[in-house]
Formats: structure tokens, C-alpha cells, sequence
């Protein structure tokens, strides 16, 4: 499937400023990050913004975690597959990665041992986040997504929806 290049201009409403200060703070309420990845598209950049004003992180500008505009799936699988094999390799323990749908699918699916064939792309809710916890570079667990910081009457998270252990 192929994306056009409008869509990926688009700046987040006012609702989205909203959920991502709300997604900031819970962030914040979490370990802390050693390393905060983004996307290079607009709406990415501005989101890592509004997070970073609730962590005290080194934020970079990551162009493996652009979403798949004018790519073939196997070539966005390919430019993953890579990126995940050097997320492994970096010194820094705790990484937090701004990033699109597709993006998010992938990253999840390869670190379950998935291949594009056997991949779910269901995507992530709006200012949602998921997470993949490794050990020697293997998963170890994980969430496929999280929304319930969106809801200010819910209770506050005290842990996250886990997936079934990665073989």
C-alpha cells in the first residue's frame, strides 16, 4: 500500500495537543527514559515536544521511524527489521520511540517474532503507547496498547496489559 504526502503534514488539534500533555504525564510517572526517538514527519516532532516538556531526555530526530510514505510493506518491513536489530545494540536501556501506526505494528510484531506475512496491523488509538521489554535482545513481555491515561475518571494506571510471554 502506498501513502500519499498531505496527510503527513497534518499538526495535531487541539484535542491531540490535549491527549499527548495527558500521555506526557503518565509517561513521566514511569521510569525514567534514557533515550527519546522520534519520527521525523511534523505531527511526530510536535507530540516529542510536548512529551519532552515532562521528561528530562535526550530526544533525537530517528528517520528509521518515518512512517511508510511511498514504500512497499516488504521495504518498511526491511528499514524495521534493521532499525530493530540496532535498538538492541544501543547502550541505552530504557528508549522511548515516537512513531506512526504501521511503524508501531512492525517494531511489535518483529520483536514477537513475526514476519510481514504473519503481521497484525491493527494500529495503536490516538496518543496511545505500547511497549516491548527485552532481555539479551529477546522479548522478555510486553503491550500491544495502552489508551486508559485518555480517560480522567479512570483510575490511575498501575500497570500495563500484558501480552503473552514471546517464545
Amino acid at each position: 500500500m502506498l501513502y500519499g504526502d498531505k496527510e503527513y503534514e497534518a499538526l495535531l488539534t487541539e484535542n491531540g495537543r490535549r491527549q499527548v500533555g495527558l500521555l506526557g504525564a503518565e509517561l513521566a510517572r514511569r521510569p525514567a527514559f534514557d533515550l527519546h526517538m522520534v519520527s521525523p514527519l511534523p505531527r511526530a516532532v510536535q507530540t516529542a515536544t510536548i512529551i519532552q516538556t515532562y521528561l528530562n531526555t535526550e530526544l533525537l530526530i530517528e528517520p528509521a521511524l518515518i512512517e511508510g510514505i511511498k514504500e512497499k510493506r516488504e521495504d518498511t518491513w526491511a528499514r524495521i527489521e534493521k532499525l530493530a536489530e540496532r535498538l538492541v545494540k544501543l547502550p541505552q536501556q530504557n528508549i522511548l520511540l515516537g512513531t506512526h501506526g504501521l511503524i508501531c505494528c512492525c517494531l511489535a510484531g518483529y520483536f514477537r517474532g513475526q514476519n510481514l506475512k504473519t503481521l497484525s496491523y491493527e494500529n495503536l488509538p490516538t496518543a496511545g503507547f505500547g511497549w516491548v521489554e527485552l532481555e539479551d535482545g529477546q522479548p522478555k513481555r510486553g503491550c500491544r496498547s495502552i489508551a486508559t491515561h485518555l480517560d480522567l475518571t479512570a483510575s490511575p494506571i498501575t500497570d500495563f496489559q500484558e501480552l503473552v510471554a514471546a517464545p
